[in-house]
């Protein structure tokens, strides 16, 4: 579980940060009493969290989106504020607050908030939600318009391949705490692999929100170990980072095999945070990905976040449903999707031992995207919401910088260089990669020329003749580990699919025959929506090892036993 950010320090900035347990007073907003509105339609109640692309009536709308409800002012005491809390509203939102324009959030999966203190008066409130699911050229993700160097479709533009769900998809609620409240956390763990014993940083953001200056006294627990922060005078409406470092001796590492979590615990005299975090080391070795020292040859399945009833909603239940059947078919690594992933899902990796490659939303860019200034700084707010609300879990092993880029282009190149050292900065204690669709273009004769040379591992997206796509991808790259974000075989709609078992054999057959090869992240564990061209009349693309309603395909045995492995 993870924790907070700011981007601003006025009383009306937007706050993007990730979910967390907090001892602020939680007043839920959700349920019945919004209506919802489109540009086609007269307002209908709604229960929130609400999809309306998961819904038949607007399965295919593609626009904006009105969302309005009322709601009484919390009584206060003196000194204390109130935020405005939205989980994640898919893509675009803007806010209003008794008609007060609060502001725009981008990106439809990370969390955001307002300081809506001074803006509320006695008795009714009214919020206004406007929400925007249409994919553009320059929004993230964006249209793609990404191609092979032989293609001579240069003015291609495809949508993403997964449906553009629209709507105020996670709760909403009001935070009531003390004017100093604490913004985020970040526990860094470093084991000794030799002593048994581990070093654990600890770094506070505390936000004072009021007019007047304020001292921050925060304490803490974790792994047991008693935090005490240096006291320090914040600013008016303004943040302070506090460090403290500590030995916790004889640790119990946290691995795929025994995912031992710890907790960590924070606390100011009106706010807390709560989390928990493992110990363990992950690094790459000459030619093998590491965890703790032992060797991993892990596999595991992309999962398009969705129900097929309530689309991207995804309940907790949800999650748990899906990710326990994605644990029985011995899926243990992946690069999960191509967008952050909802807390309770990194909550189920970090409990039962799963690894996990985040990846914010450059899809399929082209070299002219990736050179936008607009698109690149747009990018990097994206990847480091994402980065802010997922760095305590010690699941997520490594950060991709994107999918299938033009990553044979300068422009591409230059991308990875420049958003692996923005990844870094933000968080030094992961690895950096990126699914890498063109390490088989003709344009890449060596590695130099593409580029996953700016990776800590090399992955790749590979689709049939696997032994040769691998054996090419090493001869690239002799000196790295490789891991596959993408393979599989689409078709065979039914339960019956011969063919996808076939395929699936045959790669992971190849991967398995390579001791550089890390392991493999199939696509997809389930069929999903899309409206990407190639797909079915019905809407589904037909993917998975289980269906769209997750029935289980012939493959689904054939899959779990071809996925076990010796777990690190």
């Amino acid at each position: 579980m993870n924790f907070l950010r700011t981007t601003a320090a006025a009383a009306l900035a937007l706050m993007t940060f990730a979910s967390t347990a907090f001892a602020a007073e939680r007043i839920s907003l959700d349920g019945s009493g919004w209506t919802f509105k489109t540009t086609l339609d007269n307002p209908v109640p709604v229960e929130v969290p609400h999809c309306w692309t998961g819904t038949e009536r607007w399965r295919h709308y593609i626009g904006s989106a009105l969302y309005q409800r009322d709601f009484d002012a919390p009584s206060l005491k003196p000194g204390q504020v109130v935020r405005l809390h939205f989980d994640a509203v898919y893509d675009v939102a803007t806010v209003w607050v008794n008609g007060k324009r609060l502001g725009t959030h981008e990106g439809g999966y990370t969390a955001f908030e307002y300081d809506v203190t001074s803006l509320l008066k006695p008795g009714k409130n009214r919020i206004l939600v406007e929400t925007n699911n249409t994919p553009t050229i320059s929004s993230i993700p964006a249209l793609a318009t990404g191609n092979p160097s032989s293609a001579n479709n240069n003015g291609r533009i495809t949508v993403v391949g997964w449906l553009p769900y629209g709507g105020i998809v996670r709760p909403v609620s009001l935070l009531v705490t003390d004017a100093v409240y604490l913004r985020n956390m970040k526990v860094d763990t470093k084991p000794d692999l030799k002593t048994g014993d581990a070093t654990i940083t600890v770094h506070a953001w505390a936000h004072n929100g009021s007019n007047t200056d304020h001292t921050a006294d925060v304490t803490g627990t974790v792994a047991g170990l008693a935090m005490s922060f240096p006291h320090k005078r914040i600013a008016a409406n303004s943040d302070e980072e506090l460090t403290w470092t500590g030995k916790l001796s004889h640790a119990h590492l946290w691995s795929v095999a025994d995912p031992f979590l710890y907790e960590a615990h924070l606390q100011t005299a009106g706010d807390a945070l709560d989390a928990k975090v493992g110990v363990r080391d992950i690094r790459v070795v000459g030619t093998e990905l590491q965890l703790n020292g032992k060797t991993v040859h892990l596999y595991g399945a992309n999962r398009v976040g969705e129900d097929p009833l309530d689309g991207l909603i995804e309940s907790d239940a949800t999650i748990e449903r899906d990710m326990s059947d994605m644990l029985a078919l011995n899926m243990r690594m992946m690069r999960i999707a191509h967008y952050p992933q909802p807390p309770a899902l990194l909550d189920f990796a970090d409990k039962h031992g799963m690894l996990i490659i985040p990846e914010a939303g450059n899809w399929n860019m082209s070299s002219w995207q990736m050179a936008d200034p607009d698109i690149r700084q747009r990018f990097q707010k994206q990847q480091q919401e994402m980065i802010e609300q997922e760095w305590n879990h010690p699941s997520v092993i490594a950060w991709s910088v994107g999918n299938e880029y033009e990553a044979y282009t300068e422009e591409g190149k230059a991308w990875t260089r420049d958003m692996r050292a923005f990844s870094l900065k933000l968080d030094p204690t992961r690895l950096i990669t990126f699914a890498d669709r063109y390490t088989g273009d003709p344009a890449v004769k060596k590695g130099s020329d593409d580029a996953s040379q700016y990776c800590d591992f090399v992955s790749i997206n590979v689709y049939g003749d696997y032994a040769k796509r691998f054996d090419y991808a090493h001869q690239l790259y002799p000196d790295k580990p490789i891991f596959v974000t993408e393979f599989g075989k689409m078709g065979e709609p039914g339960l019956h699919d011969p063919k996808r078992i076939a395929d699936i054999t045959d790669a992971v057959n190849a991967m398995k025959a390579r001791p550089w090869m890390v392991g493999g992240s199939l696509w997809t564990w389930a069929d999903y929506r899309s409206f990407i061209g190639g797909t079915p009349d019905n809407g589904i693309r037909s993917w998975g090892v289980v269906d769209f309603m997750r029935q289980k395909r012939d493959s689904y045995p054939i899959v779990q036993q071809l996925f076990k492995t010796e777990l690190p």
